[in-house]
């Protein structure tokens, strides 16, 4: 039963695991009822796994602010939802469109939320903010490499989130039934790809200047993660079929009879 635990069975302990439980439940909503949902419905499904233990402030669909932050530009923004923990904060953007998350829909993320970034930055460079894509279609390559370079994570129907992925890794006798070598890089690369926001884009205050490092991805690294991260999905979703057979069902079930009574 190594991997039971990315179920998110686990007790929460850090931000990391929060973020591994709550997209492995948006990947699950994905995979087995994203298709048939138009927009409107599959931002109330997803911004409804935002109540569970480990977020205290939570905003829906709609709101044209974060947590009562105006954008740096006054250019009105509507954030989709977003929720807080003692760790750090998700910020979503669901996308319900046929094609999945493009590279322009990562672009137009990225500058809506370093627009709430600059707003008011000494307060929120000392926070951590974790952008996520929540797809209900498979993404395309060039926006899966786009969110990437721009520090978001992706969560669609295509393969497990790179959170999950991650934390699978890491658990006790992993390389039993994974390859090392995969284990190794997924971990080296992913957690690098897992930054917060104000970890990867700082705040020098001394300078008012944010800044970032332009050596964060070496050559081909971006599609390696993306090789990895389908690859190790296809052998740990092999692993349920083998040892958990409908399992992934069963709880794709309950968790979309609690989004529907939380939205």
């Amino acid at each position: 039963m190594i991997f039971f635990s990315v179920l998110g069975e686990t007790r929460m302990r850090l931000s990391q695991d929060l973020l591994a439980d709550f997209t492995l439940d948006v990947w699950l909503l994905a995979r087995f009822y994203g298709a048939a949902r138009d927009g409107r419905s599959w931002e109330r499904a997803v911004t409804g796994l935002l109540h569970r233990p480990g977020f205290t402030r939570r905003q829906g669909p709609g709101t044209l602010s974060l947590f009562g932050l105006n954008s740096y530009s006054r250019v009105s923004h509507e954030i989709d939802g977003a929720a807080s923990s003692l760790g750090g904060s998700l910020v979503l953007e669901c996308k319900a469109s046929e094609g999945g998350i493009t590279k322009a829909d990562a672009a137009l993320f990225h500058f809506k939320i370093m627009d709430f970034y600059r707003e008011n930055i000494q307060m929120t460079s000392r926070e951590k903010w974790w952008p996520l894509l929540c797809g209900s279609d498979v993404t395309s390559f060039s926006g899966r490499a786009s969110a990437i370079s721009l520090g978001l994570l992706i969560c669609d129907p295509g393969r497990l989130p790179l959170p999950v992925l991650v934390r699978a890794a890491g658990l006790p006798m992993a390389d039993i039934y994974l390859p090392q070598i995969l284990l190794q890089e997924i971990v080296r690369l992913g957690e690098r790809a897992l930054l917060s926001l104000q970890a990867r884009w700082r705040y020098r205050a001394q300078y008012r200047e944010i800044c970032f490092d332009a050596g964060d991805w070496k050559k081909n690294e971006i599609h390696d993660l993306l090789w990895l991260e389908d690859e190790l999905s296809c052998s740990l979703l092999e692993w349920f079929d083998r040892h958990r057979p409908g399992v992934l069902e069963e709880r794709a079930m309950k968790l979309l009879n609690w989004a529907k009574k939380a939205a």
